[in-house]
């Protein structure tokens, strides 16, 4: 049977075969309606009293024929087609006995705690736990329904209320043995989610393990490291040296031609002026857009974006040294434009190592670090300085 939420699919099957033993028989004991019933004198007459019943007495006469028709539809008497038609009246009649709005919180509960059986047969898992969870608020002591939820529940897979739920039914009722099956399936099934829910945080923590010794590493020096701005290809964090060292990736920009170099193992005990010795000293082929050869050696400065966005915490930096979106930064923002922690350009001191540049109270690296490259007496640094400030 399938477990649709929906009884009102197109049945296009055989029709229904039901043994009619309604010849003879007064209309209140009839197992199902015919066509001609308006006809029969006793049928319509039942049907002007039931105007004139209260609506207790109405509630209560539905709930008669939704049982008397849940009864057949678990008989010999209707083959599978037949069973199935049965118990979609059945949960028209005890609907209709809800519909009435019958005063009485015991009935009302009985309804419902019936439905729910139907619903069950029906394959009906979200309308069955529906119906048993109302049954139980209106009567907490329904066994019936606080069964029948536990069972639709485990149909959903929401094995946690199903515990629950066999749990309350058997301090309920300690003598009796129905929720020994639900209660057994829902705690194994629960003891295996939770091995699994384990092995998956186990290899998770194995898998996070290098970036959280890399981490406290990073934290140690002092660095501060916001949201992933740069990226480089696979080389997204620095790497940890067997002599407890940090090399990092360098990205070097060249604003005035769009251009840019990178260092891929810049110690961090190395100096600037080391790498810019060897990239733009005497013996280094100059730069192929460089025409006017402003780029030399002893004009080259560089420079890095302050207060380039809201450092990470340990965590979000564990997510981002594995390559993930750090959580909790949707709405970080970028670098803020006023106030005391605005983003500015800053120069480098050339004599300084790479770890006292990334050091500074007011770098923070946006995810690798990332220096601007100007040629000092060329126009252009100075509209550069100016829109950096």
């Amino acid at each position: 049977m399938s477990a649709s939420d929906s009884d009102d699919d197109c049945d296009k099957r055989k029709q229904p075969e039901l043994i009619d033993d309604n010849k003879g028989l007064h209309p209140l004991f009839w197992d199902a309606v015919p066509e001609d019933a308006e006809s029969d004198p006793a049928y319509a007459a039942l049907q002007a009293l039931d105007q004139e019943l209260t609506p207790g007495e109405r509630a209560e006469s539905y709930k008669t024929q939704g049982n008397n028709k849940l009864r057949l539809a678990l008989s010999d008497k209707a083959d599978t087609a037949a069973r199935r038609t049965l118990l979609r009246e059945v949960v028209e009649c005890y609907s209709k006995g809800l519909g009435v709005q019958a005063p009485d919180t015991q009935l009302t509960a009985v309804l419902h705690a019936n439905r729910a059986q139907a619903h069950l047969l029906l394959g009906n898992w979200r309308r069955a736990l529906d119906d048993a969870m109302a049954a139980k608020r209106l009567d907490p002591g329904n066994i019936k329904a606080v069964f029948r939820g536990a069972r639709a529940a485990s149909k959903l897979g929401l094995w946690e209320q199903c515990a629950a739920l066999c749990e309350e039914g058997r301090a309920a009722d300690p003598a009796s043995k129905d929720f020994d099956a639900l209660a057994k399936e829902a705690s194994n099934t629960l003891a295996a989610k939770r091995q699994a829910e384990e092995r998956m945080a186990a290899a998770a923590e194995a898998e996070a393990a290098p970036a959280r010794a890399l981490v406290d590493v990073m934290l140690s020096r002092g660095y501060k490291l916001t949201r992933p701005q740069v990226s480089l290809g696979s080389r997204t964090k620095p790497s940890l040296l067997p002599d407890g060292s940090l090399s990092w990736p360098v990205l070097l920009m060249y604003p005035e031609s769009g251009q840019q170099d990178v260092v891929e193992a810049f110690g961090e005990e190395d100096t600037f002026a080391e790498h810019l010795d060897m990239m733009f000293g005497p013996d280094a082929p100059p730069l192929e857009w460089d025409a006017a050869g402003a780029y030399g050696r002893d004009r080259i400065e560089l420079y890095y974006l302050a207060h380039a966005g809201r450092p990470l915490s340990r965590e979000q930096l564990v997510d981002a040294v594995q390559g993930r979106w750090p959580a909790g930064m949707e709405d970080a923002g970028g670098p803020e434009r006023y106030g005391s922690r605005a983003a500015r350009m800053r120069r480098v001191n050339p004599r300084h190592t790479l770890r006292q540049v990334l050091c500074a109270e007011d770098h923070v690296v946006p995810g690798l670090p990332l220096f601007w490259v100007v040629a000092r007496g060329t126009p252009y640094r100075e509209l550069f300085l100016e829109s950096g400030r």
